[in-house]
């Protein structure tokens, strides 16, 4: 069964509503006041190299280690205090004029669950199943969802696991994961960059790129600063669809009032989200953000613009497993960054007819934006969006486009990428 595990969305929701109405001032002392894992993790760290040193005998070292221990935990609960003491006063705070665009509704945008990929199918297929400390991590998140008590201990768990081993990957994922749920975001970021580094596989490392991309957005005030959009940049350069990414930028348009590119990235993401309470979720969304482009005058083009038709086959002489990916996407040489639209398939799923069009878009330029582009067609043996040597491809010649009729063209896969 295909059950989705502890993810952001509530625990993201409450930070955001604890947040609403702070000013700059208070919301730095919230951070400063935080327990900060980091902090913790490299006093550890200090600790066990001077037991090694003889600095400190067992005793000692165990006693010191507790200590920091019921630290941390002292400075979660303060935390706590302090946000309760805080509720009567935002209670009585003014509205902004739109409540989808403050964080509380708007963060769902990012962390509604679109099947991401912390289910059982997937765990199977992650690295992490090999370690038993971790996978333990993994089946009391599950049980235990929305149990802050829980979430400390496994907070101190997974901070053990960091100590004995500072290149687990997964240990720093679900680090990162359950520092969300406590609010920490600043700290979530930092354990999601750590994460990154460290897992290996090209897949799992966009998906928790992503991931990393939202912290760091929401702890920069909702801003896509240089920061931010470097880890986007890295992310698409894996995957450019990457879901995480496309939930980011759709509400990073809607809370700037482009409601039409808000509405190109939820439509893409609709047509990815196989459960119906994502999909009734963003269909939400895109009515909202319809009804505001006709209060605002405008109309949505959702169907509108330039489409293309690429009936895209393998060379039958490829031996490729049916789950090996295929990167889809149409570009315009004359301009550098993401794909100005992209699709992600298998192998098999070809034979197909694969359609591109604005609402594939995965950057802030769409078909739309061009007047010619060409088609490129990846068999990724690495499952990465960068190609390497060893992939298969095929490149379209270059396409003029027009908004009148679709523009149709054949690919077949065969050349390998030398």
């Amino acid at each position: 069964m295909l059950l989705a595990v502890l993810f952001v969305a509530v625990p993201v929701i409450r930070f955001a509503r604890q947040h609403q109405g702070i000013d700059a001032d208070a919301a730095s002392q919230h951070y400063r006041d935080s327990a900060n894992l980091m902090i913790f993790e490299e006093r550890l760290a200090e600790l066990d190299a001077e037991l090694a040193t003889g600095a400190l005998d067992a005793d000692q070292h165990q006693a010191l280690k507790a200590e920091l221990q019921r630290t941390l935990l002292a400075d979660i609960k303060t935390e706590e205090a302090a946000t309760a003491s805080r509720e009567p006063a935002q209670s009585a705070a003014k509205l902004t004029s739109s409540a989808l665009l403050t964080p509380s509704r708007l963060i769902p945008i990012l962390c509604v669950v679109l099947i991401l990929p912390v289910s059982f199918y997937l765990y199977g297929l992650w690295g992490f199943e090999r370690d038993l400390q971790v996978a333990d991590v993994f089946e009391r998140s599950r049980d235990n969802q929305g149990d802050p008590e829980e979430l400390r201990d496994l907070v101190f768990e997974l901070g053990a696991i960091i100590e004995e081993d500072r290149e687990n990957g997964w240990a720093w994922y679900y680090l990162a994961r359950h520092l969300i749920s406590l609010g920490q975001v600043q700290e979530a970021a930092r354990a999601f960059e750590r994460a990154a580094g460290l897992i290996e596989n090209t897949q799992d490392r966009a998906i928790v790129l992503g991931q990393y991309a939202q912290a760091a957005y929401i702890a920069s005030g909702q801003q896509i600063t240089q920061e931010v959009q470097a880890i986007i940049d890295q992310t698409q350069r894996l995957n450019p669809a990457e879901q995480s990414v496309l939930q980011l930028l759709g509400a990073d348009a809607f809370i700037n009032e482009n409601y039409q590119g808000a509405l190109t990235y939820w439509q893409q993401l609709l047509g990815m989200s196989p459960r119906a309470e994502d999909r009734q979720f963003l269909q939400e969304m895109i009515a909202e953000a319809q009804q505001r482009m006709a209060a605002n005058g405008e109309s949505a083009a959702l169907a509108d613009g330039p489409r293309l038709e690429i009936s895209l086959s393998l060379n039958p002489d490829l031996d490729l497993a049916p789950d090996t990916r295929v990167f889809v996407s149409a570009r315009n040489l004359q301009a550098a960054g993401p794909p100005l639209a992209a699709k992600v398939l298998t192998a098999g799923d070809l034979p197909a007819i694969v359609t591109l069009s604005d609402a594939d878009a995965v950057g802030p330029f769409n078909l739309s934006s061009a007047q010619e582009v060409t088609v490129v067609a990846t068999v990724s043996l690495s499952g990465s969006a960068d190609v390497q040597s060893g992939d298969f491809q095929a490149r379209s010649a270059t396409l003029p486009l027009t908004d009148e009729e679709p523009v149709r063209l054949q690919l077949q896969i065969t050349d390998p990428v030398p």
